[in-house]
Parts: C-alpha cells; structure tokens; sequence
C-alpha cells in the first residue's frame, strides 16, 4: 500500500472516531436530561446561626476646622537709655522762676560776646522769670544704674536773653533713700557720671526768657533733677 492511501485510511479512521464521540456526548446529555430528578417545595430544616456576624456601622465625621493659635508676643526690647527730649518717670526734674534774693548779691553785668548783658540779682527780681518750654532729661548712666543710685541734684543756670543756657553749674546734690525717697543726705560728690549728666541736660535747656518792664533780661534759675527715684 501506498503511502497516500496509509494517510487516506487515516483520515477517515479519524473521522469516524469524532463522530462516534459526538453522538456518545449527546446521548449522555438526553440521559441526564431525562433521568434528572425534578426539585421539590420543601424547606430544608436548616438552622442559621448569625452570632458570630459582626455588624459594620460606618457614621458620617463631620469635617472640624482648627482654628490657628496665635502666634507668641515678642520678647520685650531691652531699654537703651539716651538723653532726648522726653521726661521719664523715673526722672523729675523741678524749675524755679529764679534765685532768691540773698542768694544773688547785687545786680551785675556780665560780659557776653562783647556785649554788655544785665542779669537781674540782688534784690530786683523780674517781672517774669525764664520758662522752659524744651525739656531734657538727664542721662541714667549705666555705673549708676548698675548700683542702684537714687539722687537730687540742683544745677543753677545762666538763661541769656534768647533764652539760651550760657553757664551751668551744680550748686547742691543729695543722695536720696526711704521708700519714698524722703531721706536726702547732701553729700560733695555723686560721682558715676551723675552731674556731669545733669549738667548736659541742663544746657540743652530752651526758655522763653525773663523780663524787666517789658524788655528781655538774663536771669539765673534752679533745675532740679531727679536721678533714679
């Protein structure tokens, strides 16, 4: 036999089996069909037992809004003491409208830029004394601070006629104790830079000057300042 009659059989053999096994299939399905038994109404006795079920309850979060903290004060600046124009509390600074009488001696005249100047003493007084409208605090020196001194000092002061200091001297000074500061104890010197303090304040004094019968005179006058209390 050939070999294309060998592949010939072959394929016919193969064939045939696929058709045998189509119909054995379909014969199995009719019979599975046909012989299934049909289903019945009744309940099966089943007991269910839902104990062990855990119950999911998911709850609605309403959104929070936080509200922002504040932020922290900043921290305090550290005082620089500097002489200015402006009075502290610590500071008191006293003006008197002028010398007493006996104080002064006679009336003088005082030499200034060439010029022959009156200044009022002795027993005439002006009409109206210097008024100071610039005020100027006399510096807290650090050595006085650091040792804690409480003082009075007294400059007396030369206001010419444009209402200018021209001299200024320190005629007293005190220190001061108590819890009021009511104690003064007068002492010669302070010292730690406390008059000569007081001294550059009291030049950068303005005054509306003095007047005699209605002209500007140069007068003396007290300034009290106040150091520490």
């Amino acid at each position: 036999m050939s070999r294309f009659h060998i592949i010939e059989q072959e394929r016919q053999d193969y064939t045939i089996r696929m058709g045998g096994c189509v119909v054995a299939a379909l014969v199995l399905m009719i019979v599975a069909f046909r012989f299934w038994p049909a289903p019945t109404n009744e309940v099966p006795d089943i007991i269910y037992d839902a104990r062990a079920q855990e119950l999911i309850q998911i709850e609605e979060i309403q959104p929070t809004q936080q509200k922002q903290s504040r932020p922290p004060p900043p921290a305090p600046l550290i005082p620089i003491v500097v002489p200015d124009d402006i009075i502290l509390d610590e500071i008191e600074i006293e003006l008197t409208d002028e010398l007493a009488a006996n104080d002064l001696g006679e009336d003088v005249e005082e030499e200034t830029d060439g010029a022959q100047v009156p200044v009022t003493g002795g027993s005439t007084q002006p009409d109206a004394g210097p008024r100071a409208f610039r005020v100027v605090q006399p510096e807290y020196t650090r050595e006085a601070r650091r040792r804690n001194i409480r003082a009075e000092i007294i400059v007396e002061v030369l206001v010419n006629q444009s209402g200018r200091v021209e001299s200024a001297k320190v005629v007293d000074r005190f220190l001061l104790s108590g819890k009021d500061n009511d104690e003064r104890e007068s002492v010669p010197e302070i010292g730690y830079g406390v008059e000569d303090a007081a001294l550059a304040a009291a030049r950068e004094f303005m005054f509306r000057p003095a007047r005699e019968s209605g002209q500007r005179v140069s007068a003396l006058t007290l300034l009290t300042f106040r150091v520490g209390g």
